[in-house]
């Protein structure tokens, strides 16, 4: 298989890792930097993209390519722009390499969305979690700040809809979606079904399998959203009290290197970043969205020939609140 790889994310789904450890060791594909991919796809405007000017910054042989950015799925902390962006980068692939096959990595929304909590307090964020999601439920519908600022949207986990996006621009049998919790629960033997049903010359065995993005414990968590009431950096929605200059890199070099050492504890789980409530607000929300997700991924099953006898996507019951209510519980 030599036709364009695009690795086009979701977030929070080892992207970084695929980035940094496994894509650059593939032997046998030309492994596109995400400098030149964002240069060619995210930085243009929507009135000026040329496909042809994108594939000269890709460069121009296109067999053989992989290019892995999650900011083609659309900005985590802004919702892909309502699902603009998230939309047209698929229509910015598909005119500058039509004959190119998707891949899309989807974690369950609970867990996706804790993290993306989790990364938006890692990247200077100061509000707490129901501010993070419900910022915008604080305005009026006529409030001119309302649409300034472009904040969550739990549209942008209804996986559904973009993976049948893709379907029609690409065709189904060259959009391939994996559940990042397959790869989190195996990773060595995931890595070696990947790798074998995309024609990958990689020594699995001979790579890093630790994560290089790791999340927060609860209280490493609190401690870094304090901290960064010192810096205007670097997500849009959050309240500084103090601009120190310079703080932002130091805290951040701080965090990694305690990250790294296991100081922080360990990651903290969803259940520890939101409540049990939310999270079963969460889970009917995206009910329906799970259940066309569920046969999409039991289509793809039968095409790679494998067995499609388990449920691969849990589904609540139908008994959970909704997000409204969740919302008006809490106001």
């Amino acid at each position: 298989m030599n036709a364009p790889l695009f690795h086009i994310g979701y977030h929070k789904t080892a992207t970084s890792w695929f980035q940094q450890i496994f894509y650059p060791r593939v032997q046998n594909r030309r492994y596109v930097s995400q400098a030149k991919v964002r240069s060619a796809f995210l930085a243009p405007h929507a009135l000026h993209f040329d496909p042809a000017q994108a594939r000269h910054i890709i460069g121009e042989r296109c067999e053989g390519l992989i290019c892995c950015e999650e900011n083609l799925t659309g900005g985590l902390h802004s919702g892909g722009l309502a699902g603009c962006q998230s939309k047209d980068m698929a229509l910015r692939i598909r005119a500058a390499y039509p004959d190119a096959h998707i891949v899309i990595f989807i974690r369950d929304q609970v867990e996706a969305i804790a993290s993306a909590y989790v990364q938006y307090v890692k990247g200077g964020g100061t509000h707490a979690i129901d501010r993070y999601l419900f910022g915008g439920e604080r305005l009026g519908p006529r409030a001119p700040e309302r649409d300034e600022v472009p904040r969550f949207r739990f549209e942008h986990f209804a996986y559904d809809r973009l993976i049948a996006h893709y379907d029609t621009l690409f065709g189904e049998e060259r959009v391939h979606v994996y559940r990042y919790e397959d790869f989190r629960a195996d990773r060595r033997a995931f890595l070696t079904r990947y790798a074998l049903r995309h024609g990958l010359d990689v020594a699995i065995d001979e790579i890093e399998l630790n994560i290089v993005n790791p999340g927060l414990g609860p209280a490493a968590l609190l401690a870094v959203r304090m901290a960064n009431f010192l810096t205007r950096r670097a997500v849009a929605d959050k309240t500084c009290l103090l601009h120190v200059p310079g703080w932002y890199k130091i805290s951040r070099r701080a965090m990694r290197r305690l990250a790294a050492s296991g100081w922080l504890g360990r990651p903290a789980r969803a259940d520890e970043i939101m409540p049990a409530t939310l999270v079963q607000a969460i889970g009917h929300r995206f009910r329906e969205s799970n259940l066309m997700l569920e046969e999409r991924l039991r289509r793809q099953q039968r095409a790679y020939g494998e067995a499609a006898d388990h449920i691969p996507i849990e589904t609540p019951a139908l008994s959970t609140p909704a997000l409204s209510t969740y919302v008006l519980e809490t106001r």
